[in-house]
């Protein structure tokens, strides 16, 4: 059964995290970051046969955490009208977050979850943890005209609204705010991926040291094996890319075959002795 907590940030906003004890002696600790556009729901830290449970069946205490303005991370920013900047989640989510667990605990990312870990863990925000998962991982720069098409789409679409509207078009449970846009947009026209004050995040990757997993789907358009590669690559401690054949953004979870593949991964990789 899943247990609410919660992690208040340096600026005062409240995050929740769902926490799935493992069955029998806890051997570690797995802090789950969702992706973008989304919740943490799609874990399944409220299900029986989700990937959480399949975690906490190998012996490891899970925790499912939501950003601001995700999920139940409400108000997403206090005093900012609902708006924040990935940076955000980098600065004051992961460290009020990663506070609010175990130390050492293994850090898993998919998606943007992927990108604000490595962004943190560059810069130094959080302290090492035991792992580092990255799980169909990728950012953006401008790689191809369909790319920045639909990324000068997407800026158009917030900026008129205010916001991006998520929810009111079907594409997912969160809307995402018009700063957070304008910044992952500008990584695709500018070719670099930096924080608002100029902060190079993908030069800052050279400085990960943890032991680290990359991962990808092979028909993952969002983020293919070689945009998760880019990424992997620049991390010395990472091992090779592993690509999960006929997989897409979120099959690593849904599949029983991959969910319980990856579970292992972690327990094999990552537990204490």
């Amino acid at each position: 059964m899943a247990e609410e907590l919660a992690a208040r940030t340096a600026d005062g906003v409240t995050l929740r995290l769902d926490r799935v004890r493992a069955q029998g002696e806890a051997r570690g600790a797995v802090v789950c970051l969702h992706a973008m556009m989304t919740d943490g729901r799609y874990f399944g830290a409220r299900r029986p046969d989700g990937f959480v449970a399949a975690l906490a069946a190998r012996g490891l205490d899970v925790y499912v955490a939501e950003f601001r303005g995700h999920g139940r991370s409400q108000p997403p920013h206090a005093g900012k009208d609902g708006d924040w900047s990935f940076d955000d989640l980098v600065e004051l989510d992961l460290p009020a977050i990663v506070a609010a667990v175990p130390p050492g605990a293994v850090v898993l990312g998919h998606s943007l979850g992927g990108l604000v870990a490595c962004a943190a863990l560059g810069t130094a925000r959080i302290p090492p943890p035991r792992g580092l998962v990255l799980v169909t991982t990728s950012v953006w720069l401008g790689e191809t005209r369909q790319r920045r098409a639909l990324m000068a789409a997407y800026r158009g679409v917030a900026q008129l609204a205010g916001k991006a509207p998520i929810r009111a078009f079907g594409l997912g449970s969160a809307d995402e705010s018009r700063t957070y846009v304008e910044q992952l947009t500008g990584w695709c026209r500018s070719g670099r991926w930096t924080s608002l004050r100029g902060l190079d995040y993908l030069a800052a990757l050279s400085a990960i040291d943890v032991p680290a997993v990359a991962i990808a789907g092979g028909r993952d358009w969002m983020c293919r094996p070689a945009d998760a590669d880019r990424i992997a690559a620049r991390i010395s401690t990472c091992a090779p890319l592993e690509v999960i054949a006929g997989a897409r953004h979120f099959d690593v979870f849904a599949r029983d075959d991959v969910r319980d593949a990856l579970a292992a991964t972690i327990r094999s990789r990552y537990s204490p002795t």
